[in-house]
């Protein structure tokens, strides 16, 4: 399908995890990948944009999204990451909470 959003090597698209603010098969599929590794996988309509409903008008409600891409860097955040997610928080009323999936991963092979 189009291409909705394109990251390069220059502008790379950096995720932080334990925060809540990511796609949970966005987080599933990239937990525990390393430097240098490749990724390809699919993130079902409903844990994308929705299905179409009477309020869901999504141009993409009821589309599966196509992920595919390379792991450039993993790293801890830096000290400016951390404190705009925490500005981030603050301006949207939002409290910080720990996910608590710790150790509670089921891998599937």
């Amino acid at each position: 399908g189009p291409v909705l959003e394109q990251a390069t090597t220059e502008k790379p698209r950096v995720m932080m995890f334990g925060v809540g603010r990511i796609m949970k098969s966005f987080s599933d599929a990239l937990r525990g990948l390393e430097a240098g590794d490749s990724f390809v996988f699919t993130i079902p309509p409903e844990e994308a944009f929705g299905m179409p409903s009477g309020a869901n008008q999504h141009p993409l409600a009821g589309h599966a999204l196509f992920v595919r891409g390379e792991v450039l860097e993993v790293r801890d955040p830096s000290i400016e990451e951390m404190n705009a997610e925490v500005e981030y928080r603050r301006a949207n009323g939002l409290h910080f909470h720990h996910d608590h999936e710790h150790g509670h991963e089921h891998h599937h092979h």
